[in-house]
Order: structure tokens, then sequence, then C-alpha cells
């Protein structure tokens, strides 16, 4: 772990060098987690290495998976890091941002802040605690988690880029849960979020809010009262600077710098307008753009908006993306539930953009038609 708490500032630091699951790709300098699948290698987040030293060790990862006959993904990447993919030759395409509070945050102004008044109103407890410290609340959470999966619109979880609880405590971890009264005068658990550390230069700098479970038939906002209760805790300890939310996958879309694959950009763009009944993308953007303030870029920021990249190489890396986003939970195992999928979800685009076509004048038809299939064709010549 000496590498992850030197290193491990970014959101995936600890799960990747957490989980089993991942093998790492080691130099001196420090090392790439990643997982093979369907003949791709798929790397998560950012080289646990000084950053001097990020180029160095990410072309020799290149160099043994070229060897190793495998093509190298990249998903929730820096910008830092995305940017030296596309120098050794790789596109980097926007894929989300992860929404970071700040030490400086204040819940006055934000729309959140509404939400987590009511539900402390209503009387909801939060504490932290250990899994031992009951000897039901293990019992207790689980029971949640298995409930609250089964409210999902997919009950398949996002895997590498998620971590299923296992209601265990570890070093690097922390868990905060939440309370009701019941009418008996216990309390009753509704929901709990586990933290993962983010740490740099032997020092836990911030924590991400991975794990996060509820029992949403309260109706009240238990992972942002939980949030707010554990930011209060973590402002109060040396060295705090930041609590990550984690990612909105495939939200807040921008392309602005020239290395991204205009096919990658597209799907993911379809996706987020058009996937929300299989994944709620714009649902988990707007509940965390709930901490955002009304300006992002003051001189005392609050929040940080931090844009993530999904990395490849081809100019039509159609089936990598897909055995990828496969791997990864966002689209459906096997190749016809996956195109069929595909299918739904460019007819709900066609269908939303069909009657602005139908209306369209003659010059406006190429703008519609544009909106849906935008910056592809051209840019692929």
């Amino acid at each position: 772990m000496k590498a992850f708490t030197q290193f491990g500032s970014f959101t995936m630091a600890y799960s990747i060098t957490h989980d089993t699951t991942f093998q790492k790709f080691h130099t001196p300098d420090g090392y790439i987690a990643y997982q093979d699948t369907h003949g791709i290698r798929i790397f998560i987040g950012d080289p646990i290495c000084p950053m001097e030293a990020r180029k160095k060790l990410i072309t020799a990862f290149i160099k043994e998976s070229s060897l190793s006959n495998r093509s190298v993904f990249g998903l929730q990447a820096s910008f830092e890091t995305a940017a030296i993919y596309h120098s050794l030759g790789y596109h980097a395409t926007h894929m989300g941002v992860e929404t970071h509070i700040l030490s400086t945050w204040s819940i006055t102004g934000k729309k959140v802040g509404r939400r987590i008044r009511k539900a402390f109103k209503k009387g909801l407890i939060v504490q932290e605690a250990s899994w031992g410290s009951s000897p039901d609340l293990r019992k207790s959470a689980m029971d949640i988690s298995t409930n609250w999966m089964a409210t999902r619109k997919t009950t398949k979880p996002l895997n590498l880029l998620l971590r299923e609880p296992d209601f265990m405590d570890r070093p690097y971890e922390r868990t905060f849960f939440a309370w009701m009264p019941s009418e008996n005068g216990k309390k009753e658990l509704v929901g709990y979020v586990t933290f993962e550390a983010l740490c740099s230069d032997d020092h836990c700098i911030g924590w991400y809010a991975n794990i996060n479970r509820r029992d949403d038939s309260w109706n009240i906002a238990i992972f942002d009262a939980i949030i707010h209760t554990a930011f209060e805790t973590f402002t109060r300890e040396p060295h705090f600077q930041r609590l990550s939310l984690g990612l909105a996958p495939l939200s807040y879309m921008s392309n602005p710098f020239g290395f991204h694959n205009p096919l990658v950009a597209w799907m993911n763009r379809m996706g987020y307008a058009f996937a929300n009944d299989v994944y709620n993308y714009q649902g988990i953007f707007q509940s965390k753009k709930a901490y955002w303030p009304k300006h992002l870029h003051t001189e005392k920021p609050e929040v940080e908006a931090m844009d993530t990249y999904c990395i490849g190489t081809g100019r039509v890396p159609f089936i990598k993306a897909v055995h990828v986003f496969m791997a990864v939970g966002i689209l459906p195992e096997g190749l016809l539930a996956t195109t069929l999928f595909g299918m739904r979800i460019l007819a709900n685009g066609i269908r939303t953009h069909y009657g602005k076509i139908l209306k369209a004048k003659t010059h406006q038809l190429g703008l519609h038609l544009r909106s849906l299939f935008g910056g592809v064709t051209t840019k692929l010549r």
C-alpha cells in the first residue's frame, strides 16, 4: 500500500489497489491496475506513481500489452493521463465528470441543502460506526442492499467502476450509517455510505463516497444527509482537501481538445440522452450537480467538476468499445443483446427527434439530423 499512500489521490485509486480482480503492471516508478477481457486490457483511472514518471510508466505498459497481444483501453482517466495517451497515438474521449466537494464547500445556497435539512427535520440520525459495533448491523445493512438493488433500473452493477459492499472494516475505509426512530423506541437502519481514502505524500487528503445503499421508501435524502455529516467530520481532520462524490457517467460532455474519437463520443452522447430506462445517467448527474454552486469557477471554489476520459485506439473502435462497456456493465452481455440494446437507443433518439424532423422546413432538416448523428460521419472520413 506504500505507493497508494504516496500517489493514490484520485477517485479510483483505493478501489483498484484493494480489488484483487485487478492485476498490476509494476515498474520501479509505480504500477497500473488493469483487467484483461475479450483480448482487451482495460485500465481504470490513473497510474499510481509520481506525476513526472507517468509517461514513462504508461509507455512501458503499452509496450508490454502489445507484446501480450492486448489492445489497451482505459476508463475514468484524468485529463493529464488522457493527454499522455494522446501523445502516444491514442484517442481520449470525454466520458463524464466527477464531482469533488472541496474543503471550502458550504451548504448555503446549494440545491441539496433543502433536502438535507428536511431529512434531519424528519428525525434522521447519522453517525460513523464500525461494522462490528452492533450485532445486527451487518444483517440490517445486507437487507437494505438487497432491497435497494431490486429497485434499480438495472440489477447489474457497474463492474470495474464500482465496488460491491462486503460489510467489513478495513484500513483506509470508513462507513457512516443513517437511522430513523421507530415506533418501539429503537432505531431502524435506513442507509449507509462507505468512503475510501484519497492519499498523497502519506497523508489522507480526502475521501470518496463509493458504496451507497439506502431504503428509498422513507422518501428523504438519506445519502445527502450522510454526505453532509461525513463532510463536517472530515473537515475537522488534518490534511483534508476534498470529498469525491464519484463519476456521473456520460454527463457534462465536452471534447474541445481535438483528441477524442467521434464515434465513441456519439455513443456516449446517445447513451446519456436515450438510455436512461436502463441506467439513470441524467438522474445521477442532477443529484451530484445539486452540490454545485451557481458558478463553478470563482476565486474561492467550492466544487471541482473533474473531467474524465476513456482511452482507446482506432478510428472505428466499435467492437473494442462494445466489449469494454459489456465488461463494465453499461451494455448487456452478448453481441446480440447489445445490438438490440443499441437499436432501442437509436429508436428512442429517432422517436424524440421525429416530430421536429416532420415539422422542420427544408433548411432546418439538416440541423435536426446533425443533432442526432452530429459529428460522426464527417470526422471519420
